[in-house]
């Protein structure tokens, strides 16, 4: 059967535009075609968090997001049990954060955030700090940055005996968020060539500039002996690399395993006690590959070595 040449262009100038439509949805982009985050509701308001005791805190968090790594990292290496973690799952037809169980009378994080912030938000975003008195919700944070310190402030007994959390320069944070964390999903959400060679030449550039750093600083961590927030910030993007980023957004410019420093360096974090708790591999490969309609319409997910596989290999 031959396929008319009419029919094909037709049918490729529609999904084009469909396309686009549902990236405009996925991930907006300005006029030159570059990813562009969404800003969310961000309701910080100085919440002074107290140094110990039980405060009612709850954690809202989705077991995929990358952003949501960083908090949940946060607890579990400095073991805050107190802190009530709630995971939430996302509706893959509509992308909606759902409770798996009704919480405090929602049934979705958006549910929340209208009775919460009286309906002034953009969008209804995870990671999610609360405080929960007596059924009363305060929002205190939904940024991720923000939640880290005031989770870094906390201490118990457990907690005073692990490994110190400490500051590095904003400066070099940002970098790390616009150009790694989020240089990833600007490859991925590129929307024509040039936009992609831009995000993709910054984001190998910086992974080479922290290789370098941690290669000079003589490791375990990208500022040597001090474990920082910049390692917290890491930490997400690069243990799901091969897994999705790679494949999936088109990081692709070098192969990660050109970063021998950066690579000995995820293994020293991923082996630090409750690290490896805060991994759920097989929840990443269905939501990336599944709920990212626009970048893999068909839904397969590849078959590839699982993340102990890959990371056994760096030792070997």
């Amino acid at each position: 059967m031959t396929i008319n040449k009419h029919i094909v262009f037709s049918v490729k100038s529609f999904w084009l535009w469909f396309w686009r439509r549902l990236m405009d949805g996925f991930a907006p982009s300005d006029k030159d075609g570059n990813y562009k985050r969404p800003k969310g509701f961000n309701s910080y308001r100085n919440f002074k968090i107290k140094s110990k005791g039980n405060q009612n805190l709850y954690l809202l968090l989705g077991e995929t997001c990358p952003w949501c790594h960083r908090a949940l990292l946060i607890t579990e290496l400095k073991k805050l049990s107190e802190i009530q973690i709630i995971y939430l799952q996302p509706n893959l037809n509509n992308g909606e954060w759902t409770f798996k169980n009704n919480f405090i009378g929602n049934k979705t994080l958006t549910d929340l955030y209208k009775k919460s912030t009286k309906g002034k938000f953009l969008r209804a975003t995870v990671p999610l700090l609360l405080k929960i008195n007596k059924r009363k919700i305060e929002v205190i944070s939904n940024e991720s940055s923000n939640i880290i310190e005031l989770l870094n402030m906390i201490t118990n007994k457990k907690s005073e005996k692990t490994i110190k959390i400490e500051e590095c320069e904003k400066d070099f944070l940002n970098i790390i968020h616009n150009d790694i964390n989020n240089g990833v999903y600007k490859c991925g959400f590129a929307r024509n060539q040039d936009s992609y060679v831009k995000a993709s030449n910054t984001l190998f550039k910086k992974l080479y500039e922290i290789d370098e750093l941690i290669k000079k600083s003589g490791g375990p961590w990208i500022f040597g002996n001090k474990l920082t927030y910049a390692d917290i910030y890491l930490f997400p993007t690069i243990i799901r690399w091969e897994l999705i980023y790679s494949k999936l957004f088109k990081c692709t410019e070098k192969e990660i395993s050109e970063y021998k420093n950066i690579l000995k360096w995820r293994i020293n974090f991923f082996e630090l006690e409750g690290v490896s708790e805060t991994c759920f591999e097989n929840k990443w490969l269905s939501e990336y590959y599944q709920g990212l309609f626009p970048l893999n319409p068909n839904q397969l997910v590849p078959l590839q070595p699982s993340l102990k596989e890959i990371l056994k290999r760096e030792i070997d």
